[in-house]
């Protein structure tokens, strides 16, 4: 009895053993699926902190990389490694950019004539001013601009080509003497000849402009960032000087062609009658009125006027020359030699004689006036503002 009370002792003492000395107690087992998404989240957030350092890493060397960029920026302003080479090149280096307008740019073509027809100025006071000679010292007062630009509006386009005639012109074989007209007849010089008076008006009205850099005492501007902001500055070529003083933008405007008037010198030497050719060159202008053609002049007393007057006649040339051409001449291809000759003669109630102010009317020869070279007291006179009748066009020649 003793021996089986002794083996139930053990049996009970190894089952406390084994199952605690509790018997309410639980073992927790977690579940395995919320193991598994833990262990996910913190894969993840262990790539989100090595992405995060990689991107703060990046983001140091953007910051270097951005300072490194604006020192070079700011070195190349300073110190550009490309040098400006004009206005618009000077100013883009600062960060304003514009474009080049080209004044002198063609506005009209005929055929495939490359000839540079450029709007007439109707400013008087670009050329009126007191630093220049008479007439031009009388600033301000337009009633005296040579024609070309005052009270000038810019012509229609032309009708028909520039060398179909306005007037009849001489007709002879080559090689004979016209001493009437000094035509040349059939010449190398026809096909680059204005031979239309429309077309003719049009190419010697025109204007060639200027715009250049000019130094002021008073106005204007100093630094390069207030040039780069100038009106007309899309015009300009020259660099600016950039020196700390003060300039301004010049605006000129220049015939395109020369322009050169015949007349004849006619005096006593010796008790004999002598006749000598003169030859001046002045910026003429051509105006139409009522369908007739006139060539216009306000010049100082001297031997053009003279001879214009006592005998009633000019002969004038306009000539445009450009030299970098190869052929000799023609309006239909870039060439050296174009232009015209005038025939004109003396409108003398259109002329006017004018004393040394250049403004005020000599008394019975104003324009209106109609008078006659014997009436004409030279000592009275100081200017002269001479209206010339074309009564042809011929060639260059």
């Amino acid at each position: 009895m003793m021996k089986r009370k002794f083996t139930m002792t053990l049996l009970c003492a190894s089952m406390i053993a084994m199952t605690g000395c509790n018997d309410d107690e639980t073992i927790y087992k977690p579940d395995p699926n919320i193991e598994s998404k833990l262990q996910k989240l913190t894969d993840e957030n262990g790539a989100l902190t090595t992405r995060n350092s990689q991107l703060t890493t990046t983001n140091s060397q953007l910051l270097e990389n951005n300072q490194r960029l604006t020192t070079e920026v700011n070195d190349l302003k300073n110190s550009p490694t490309i040098q400006a080479h004009d206005f618009i090149s000077q100013c883009k280096i600062i960060g304003t950019d514009f474009d080049f307008v080209n004044p002198n740019a063609d506005v009209n073509e005929v055929n495939t004539a490359a000839i540079q027809t450029l709007a007439v100025s109707t400013d008087c006071k670009s050329c009126h001013g007191a630093s220049n000679p008479p007439p031009h010292a009388d600033y301000g007062d337009c009633k005296n601009c040579h024609e070309g630009h005052a009270d000038a509006p810019e012509p229609e386009l032309p009708t028909g080509g520039p060398t179909l005639p306005t007037f009849a012109q001489p007709a002879f074989l080559p090689g004979v003497i016209d001493g009437k007209t000094g035509a040349s007849g059939s010449t190398f010089y026809t096909p680059g000849s204005y031979l239309n008076a429309q077309w003719l008006y049009r190419q010697l009205n025109a204007q060639f402009h200027i715009y250049r850099w000019k130094e002021v005492s008073t106005g204007g501007v100093i630094k390069l960032e207030e040039a780069c902001q100038l009106a007309q500055r899309q015009h300009m070529v020259d660099m600016f000087p950039n020196d700390g003083k003060a300039y301004e933008i010049e605006h000129k405007n220049n015939a395109i062609g020369a322009k050169s008037i015949a007349t004849v010198n006619k005096f006593q030497e010796d008790g004999k009658a002598v006749e000598t050719p003169n030859i001046a060159t002045f910026g003429y202008g051509l105006k139409e009125i009522d369908g007739a053609y006139f060539v216009t002049m306000n010049i100082g007393k001297g031997n053009t006027c003279h001879n214009i007057i006592m005998n009633g006649e000019a002969r004038l040339s306009y000539y445009e020359y450009d030299p970098a051409q190869v052929e000799k001449t023609g309006l239909a291809i870039p060439s050296r030699n174009r232009g015209a000759r005038i025939i004109a003669k003396t409108d003398y109630e259109r002329t006017g004689l004018l004393s040394a102010d250049w403004a005020t009317a000599v008394p019975g020869l104003g324009v209106g006036e109609t008078f006659k070279p014997e009436d004409v007291k030279w000592e009275d006179v100081g200017a002269c503002n001479l209206m010339l009748k074309i009564e042809n066009i011929i060639p260059l020649g």
